[in-house]
């Protein structure tokens, strides 16, 4: 089963991609040597697949 998390932008360029394909998104288990440390991930609103850089932060529910 895949991790589902939320993103926040936190540049322009993430907050636009955020509006277009919503806050909720899919870690893929597919991995790149290219970017070892940037996981991939899906948006579970629209099915855009990217990477997770910088652009982004990722949301701790308010509980933990």
């Amino acid at each position: 089963m895949a991790e589902i998390i939320r993103l926040r932008g936190r540049t322009n360029h993430g907050k636009n991609r955020v509006h277009e394909h919503g806050e909720v998104w899919e870690v893929l288990d597919w991995q790149s040597s290219l970017r070892p440390n940037q996981p991939f991930i899906r948006s579970v609103q629209t099915g855009d697949e990217r990477w997770l850089t910088d652009d982004f932060e990722v949301v701790i529910p308010e509980r933990f």
